[in-house]
């Protein structure tokens, strides 16, 4: 493999993984968003059963 061919892999592979990275950053901010929703409607609950 030459030179060009492997710096067009690796930077294929670059690509796909900061894709990857881009996409569990957002699912992480999404996941995040949804503990804190949950979290405030079980405080929210316990606060109302009291």
């Amino acid at each position: 493999m030459s030179f060009a061919e492997e710096l067009a892999v690796l930077r294929k592979q670059n690509k796909a993984l900061e894709r990857e990275i881009r996409r569990l950053k957002e699912e992480n901010a999404f996941l995040a968003e949804a503990n804190a929703f949950f979290a405030a409607s079980r405080r929210k609950s316990a606060k109302n059963s009291e």
